[in-house]
Order: structure tokens, then sequence, then C-alpha cells
């Protein structure tokens, strides 16, 4: 009998923020309803003469964490988004699976945008990028190693 592979549900995941710099997070962002980490990586051009082909190289690691919230002003967890977009302060952030593993870093708020539709919830989409105050942005692995 085949085995079903491991899966995760993305209402497994969570979305936990915090003061920058301090350990992992642990208030978790309930009214986000959808979160999408990306990650990708810049490219430096490594071409020399003699050679038919483009030849690229990794150079940066990038991410973005886009979200999308119910709008809830009085949300604890709401103010502190706002506050940081607003003040420009960066929040501590841990993007998980919920099993663990996860982009861990201090972020800026980069967008807060609020789409006000007619027949549907009032959501606000926000979107955050890493930054440095005391570490630098790391992957964290549920199994201690990479992912």
């Amino acid at each position: 009998m085949a085995t079903l592979p491991t899966s995760v549900l993305g209402l497994e995941c969570k979305l936990l923020i915090g003061p920058a710099g301090s350990g992992t997070p642990t208030d978790e962002v309930t009214l986000a309803r959808s979160v999408e980490l990306s990650l990708t990586s810049s490219m430096a051009d490594v071409t020399v003469r003699g050679s038919d082909w483009r030849l690229q190289r990794r150079a940066l690691k990038e991410a973005s964490i886009s979200v999308e919230l119910l709008y809830s002003p009085g949300d604890a967890n709401f103010k502190t988004l706002f506050k940081s977009y607003d003040e420009g302060t960066p929040i501590g952030l841990f993007v998980s699976d919920g099993h663990g593993s996860g982009l861990l870093c201090d972020a800026s708020v980069s967008e807060f945008s609020q789409p006000q539709p007619l027949e549907d919830a009032v959501i606000v989409n926000c979107t955050l990028v890493p930054t440095f105050t005391t570490r630098y942005p790391a992957w964290v692995s549920a199994s201690g190693s990479g992912a």
C-alpha cells in the first residue's frame, strides 16, 4: 500500500510578530487570511570573453512577505503592523510552517493598503521586507538544519 506524502495545509502555518531583535516572536497574527513568503536571489553577471553564453552566479538572497489581513483597527497586532508602517520602525517576524520551520527576521512594513470592496470584508494588504537591527534574516528549521 502506497503512503501519502506528508503535506502542510496553509491553515497550519503561522505568522508571528514581536519586538525587533528579540528572539523568536510569539504573538500570532490571527487576522491573517493569506500569507505569501517569496524568497528570491539576485544574479551577478560573470560572463567572460570567448563565451557564447551569459554566465550568472547567485548573489544576494531577497525575501518579501505579503499578508492579507482582515481590517480590525482595535486588534493589538493590527495596531503593531500599522504603527510599524506609520513610524518606519522594524518588528520581529517569524513566517512559520506551523511545525517550527520558516523565516526569522526583523522586518520593515513597506506597504499598508486597504481595498474596500463593495460586497466583501474590508481587508488590508501588508508587505514586509527583512531589515537589519541586531540580527540578519535566517531560515530556521525544526530539525535544526537547513530547509
